[in-house]
């Protein structure tokens, strides 16, 4: 068996309000309280992670920068260090103000997209944030500095890309109606880089689905809040009747990825839904 070069939590869509009751429209059950149970159940892992990868919506429509703090002290008993992806419900400039302590390789002025190195492999973190929409873009500067990244003859290190809104349309058109807009731009600048990238990780539909095209898998997860439930050509949403949150556990090495789904415990989120 090979034995693994890298294994982080990728998870997404915390939705985090500022009101630490709001239940929003679709639960009746806070954000923090599911982000907590998700959080003790990453603690409980009974191996060592290396980093926490959150694909974006970290918070739910903020008004300010400083709201982000409430962030720092929800993630504060995590044992290890947490990436963000901008999300289209978040305020980048809180992201970049009040959650960057890591080093990573910032490469936008205006957009909060950057790289970091973790175990000889490369994380690349993708920004599509456009203020008033659901659906995302990377704009030109990221697009070259990403081609840039990809068609490097010296660079063999193993690949992996996050971003918040999915590149590969889903084949649901009511999602789909809110997609990474030139995603099909990104996938091509992925393919020269496809002989060591190991996958693309992105949240946004709160569901768990893979997608390969060309030979590059496209790696969804559940939301830590609520769940939807999609299939091929359906036109109207519908949430997963449970909700269960969860995270997916990925492992490298150096010829494999393993991509495994964890939820909270039946137990711990009927606590959840009926708290003593």
């Amino acid at each position: 068996m090979a034995d693994p070069i890298l294994t982080f939590i990728h998870l997404s869509d915390t939705h985090i309000h500022p009101d630490p009751s709001y239940t929003g429209s679709f639960v009746d059950f806070s954000s923090r309280s599911s982000l907590a149970a998700v959080i003790a159940q990453i603690n409980a892992l009974p191996f060592p992670i290396d980093f926490v990868l959150h694909t974006g919506d970290v918070m739910n429509d903020p008004e300010r920068n400083e709201d982000y703090t409430v962030i720092q002290d929800l993630f504060a008993s995590l044992k290890m260090p947490v990436y963000y992806a901008v999300g289209n419900h978040d305020r980048p400039e809180g992201i970049k103000q009040v959650l960057f302590g890591h080093q990573v390789i910032l490469a936008g002025s205006k957009r909060l997209y950057y790289q970091f190195e973790a175990k000889g492999v490369q994380v690349v973190i993708l920004d599509g944030h456009l203020q008033g929409t659901a659906a995302g873009t990377l704009d030109d500067d990221q697009l070259r500095w990403l081609e840039r990244l990809c068609h490097d003859p010296n660079d063999q290190r193993p690949l992996i890309v996050a971003l918040h809104q999915h590149p590969i349309l889903i084949g649901t058109p009511w999602i789909d109606k809110i997609p990474l807009t030139n995603g099909e731009a990104l996938h091509q600048i992925l393919l020269s880089a496809r002989h060591r990238l190991r996958g693309v990780f992105y949240g946004h539909i709160h569901e768990q689905i893979c997608t390969v095209r060309d030979g590059i898998p496209y790696f969804s997860v559940l939301s830590c809040w609520f769940q939807t439930r999609t299939w091929h050509g359906q036109a109207d949403p519908l949430n997963d009747p449970t909700h269960i949150p969860g995270f997916n556990l990925v492992t490298l090495s150096e010829r494999d990825l393993w991509v495994r789904s964890y939820r909270v415990p039946i137990e711990e989120f009927k606590r959840l839904l009926k708290p003593e």
